[in-house]
């Protein structure tokens, strides 16, 4: 079965694959396989029979497969928590002082609302995807202003306590009045998180430069 070390969101189902191999190590065709699953709190086998569907969280819960008298190694499979929701952890609108070259953190949570009712858990290690979307920069080279990571787009990771933060810094001589950031997370299955997309906008104050006085010739 693939993938070696896999994972599946509550709710969710993980496709498995299963080869059955002779003495020869070849793949014999046809072979009738059913999944079995141990765990049967964390996990079932889903209506197709190829497939696992997560039901609580849990960090291995355990699925063998099996053609007649044949049985696979159990293949443990950690159960997430589902993402049901994220949101900024602070103002959605941050201004950026002449003085300044970069912005105070954009930041997000993600957030487990179902696992304990009434309860909301952060979640950690989910990827969350922030985009300038404005101004429509022609690419790089032409960008007034980048993400702290000297670039149009970035995926981080939540930290432990289900937040994720980026920074957008000026760049270059001419500035823009404002830029639009979105930040979006996504489940296991690619489906949106609730929430998603995060709005934030950036607006920088405009930097003065003295005047310089030509010289006359004498």
């Amino acid at each position: 079965m693939t993938p070696a070390s896999p994972s599946v969101e509550e709710s969710d189902t993980l496709p498995l694959v299963v080869r059955v191999l002779d003495r020869a190590g070849d793949s014999v065709p046809g072979a009738v396989v059913t999944l079995i699953v141990l765990d049967t709190a964390a996990l079932r086998v889903d209506s197709t029979g190829v497939g696992v569907i997560g039901r609580v969280p849990a960090t291995a819960a355990r699925v063998v497969a099996v053609t007649g008298s044949l049985r696979s190694d159990p293949l443990s499979i950690r159960v997430l928590a589902a993402a049901d929701s994220i949101g900024t952890t602070g103002s959605p609108a941050l201004t950026v002082a002449a003085a300044d070259s970069q912005s105070g953190p954009l930041a997000t949570a993600v957030l487990d609302l179902t696992t304990t009712p009434g309860q909301a858990a952060p979640l950690s290690g989910r990827p969350v995807r922030y985009s300038i979307v404005f101004p429509a920069f022609a690419g790089l080279a032409a960008a007034t202003a980048v993400l702290g990571n000297d670039s149009l787009a970035a995926t981080v990771l939540t930290a432990a306590g289900g937040t994720t933060s980026v920074l957008v810094k000026r760049r270059g001589a001419a500035q823009p009045d404002s830029a639009v950031v979105l930040a979006s997370a996504v489940r296991g299955t690619g489906a949106t998180v609730p929430g998603s997309p995060v709005r934030f906008i950036v607006r920088f104050q405009q930097r003065t430069f003295p005047a310089h006085r030509s010289r006359r010739s004498p």
